[in-house]
């Protein structure tokens, strides 16, 4: 596939609303949007700085490499975390407290220990973020889950007032997001 051909695969609405998670997502780190629009702009080249900087095994550019690529640069630059389906609640509240975007020094996380002994894995993932939206809602910033699909629940903080402007632009590259 030729970068000319896989922009019309990521165009339109769906590399706008790339770009613009990024800067939502990640306004005080260029990094992101630089990774996103290379693997949007420059798809072979992404390929190939990937494979030589990450040791991956790309063979070749596909329509959800910049959905990837704004996934493992949040994630780099600390602003996602990934969780197991199966994890445990605790372990998860932990990494979810130490993301750059998490409510932090103004808003106490005191609440976590007690979520976290009354999580009931069966009930499901969802219950306990929903349980952390709840505890972080006075603090502007609400916790999303950005679907991959798997069993990996992709997991960020998004202002609160963003929320549904990032729900919007995920539907508009093929995704959803749940907020909580």
């Amino acid at each position: 596939m030729t970068e000319s051909n896989l922009g019309a695969v990521v165009g339109g609405p769906a590399r706008d609303a790339l770009r613009a998670i990024a800067e939502l997502l990640a306004s005080d780190s260029p990094a992101v949007s630089d990774r996103v629009t290379l693997a949007i702009d420059y798809p072979e080249r992404y390929v190939e700085v990937q494979n030589d900087l990450y040791s991956q095994t790309l063979e070749k550019p596909h329509p959800e490499m910049a959905w990837f690529a704004l996934v493992d640069a949040l994630h780099e630059q600390e602003l996602l975390a990934w969780v197991d389906w199966n994890e445990d609640a605790a372990e998860v509240l932990g990494r979810l407290r130490q993301l750059e975007s998490a409510p932090g020094a103004a808003h106490s996380w005191k609440w976590a220990d007690e979520l976290a002994a009354g999580y009931d894995r069966t009930a499901g993932l969802e219950t306990l973020l929903a349980g952390v939206g709840a505890n972080i809602a006075g603090s502007g910033v609400s916790v999303a889950w950005l679907d991959s699909d798997s069993d990996t629940f992709l997991i960020v903080f998004v202002p609160s007032v963003q929320s549904p402007t990032l729900v919007e632009l995920a539907l508009a590259t093929g995704h959803c997001v749940r907020v909580f």
